[in-house]
């Protein structure tokens, strides 16, 4: 077992594998492994403990070879993360992967470790022009959504001429020829200055015309522009308190809200995305931003973001809550168009 295992695992090393549903497992893969040490073992970030019993998946499929059972609340060790899966390692079996849903109470092993959450966003850009997201790189593929000319958008990275974009909980390509406005994310926090971008994130919605939707467009919107200041060091960020409360008179429709998995009707539904969004950009800023408060919406989490990192708004107990710890102010800048919604934080007022 030992032994097909290691075939296994320097396969998977050597010839990322490709699925029609593109989780951004190669990429996702690469990254972390460039931390593994020289037997090949990766470096172990996180443990965590299994909701149900469960296989160990031989690849990111849940069609794939079972590698051995995973107990009910039993440990695992997560040495990284696409959007949907986690890649896990066993001394005895090697590398093995299961759904992000199937795992809670994820923690670092040790305070080095940044929150585990999304994939590092590296730019920001804008369409040129009508731009489809395609399902793969390559001219002529499917398309998962069209973007007209104005549409800001954030990617993880650039690879032989196409832009990588996070999509719900695929991946979405875009021909860089179709961008413009290309602006990278600073690299850490010591090399930006002010008006730099430190964390950025996209989420993608309907843009359907019906009643119910147009509000829940409208309500981003209106979010977005109540959000979008600078908040000075020290400042505690109350989302509720600042886009809120999300009455008619403050600008806010009918729009569906999601409540422990359930859907229904409400004033300013559409706003957990923005504060969803803003999630997502504010764990990938490691060290200055302290999140105080946050609760996802139930076990399945919001579809437009990856598993296990949505963040609820809109009740008592349901907040989005951070601190500005660093010694310089920081700026909040949102679009809202055309099916994305687009977050950065940037240094400095702005």
């Amino acid at each position: 077992m030992r032994r097909i295992s290691l075939l296994l695992f320097l396969f998977l090393l050597i010839c990322p594998l490709a699925f029609a549903d593109d989780t951004g497992y190669d990429i996702c893969y690469e990254d972390f492994m460039e931390y593994a040490d020289a037997s090949g073992k990766p470096m172990l970030l996180y443990t965590g403990r299994t909701v149900v019993s469960l296989n160990m998946r031989s690849r990111p499929d849940k069609g794939s070879a079972s590698l051995g059972v995973i107990k009910e609340r039993g440990r695992v060790y997560i040495f990284g993360f696409d959007q949907q899966w986690l890649f896990c390692w066993d001394d005895e079996v090697g590398v093995y992967y299961i759904g992000r849903h199937n795992v809670d109470e994820i923690t670092p092993l040790s305070e080095d470790i940044p929150p585990y959450g999304v994939i590092k966003n590296r730019f920001i850009a804008t369409t040129a022009r009508e731009t489809a997201l395609l399902v793969s790189p390559e001219m002529g593929a499917e398309a998962l959504g069209t973007y007209p000319a104005g549409t800001r958008m954030s990617l993880w990275l650039i690879r032989d001429g196409w832009a990588v974009v996070p999509y719900n909980r695929l991946v979405g390509y875009v021909y860089v020829g179709d961008l413009t406005d290309l602006t990278p994310v600073a690299p850490s926090i010591e090399d930006a200055e002010p008006g730099d971008i430190l964390a950025a994130f996209t989420t993608f919605y309907s843009t359907k015309t019906t009643e119910l939707n147009l509000g829940r467009m409208e309500n981003m919107r209106v979010g977005c522009e109540y959000i979008d200041q600078t908040y000075e060091p020290g400042y505690q960020f109350d989302f509720n308190n600042v886009a809120g409360p999300y009455r008619y008179s403050r600008g806010y429709k009918d729009a569906p809200v999601l409540i422990d998995g359930q859907t229904v009707g409400g004033a300013g539904g559409g706003t957990c995305q923005v504060s969803t969004t803003l999630y997502n950009v504010l764990l990938q800023i490691s060290d200055g931003i302290e999140i105080i408060w946050r609760r996802p919406h139930g076990p399945g989490g919001a579809k437009y973001a990856p598993h296990g990192v949505d963040a609820a708004v809109g009740a008592e107990n349901l907040n989005l809550e951070f601190e500005n710890d660093f010694d310089f102010p920081i700026t909040i800048q949102s679009t809202v168009h055309s099916g994305a919604l687009c977050i950065c934080i940037l240094k400095g007022a702005y």
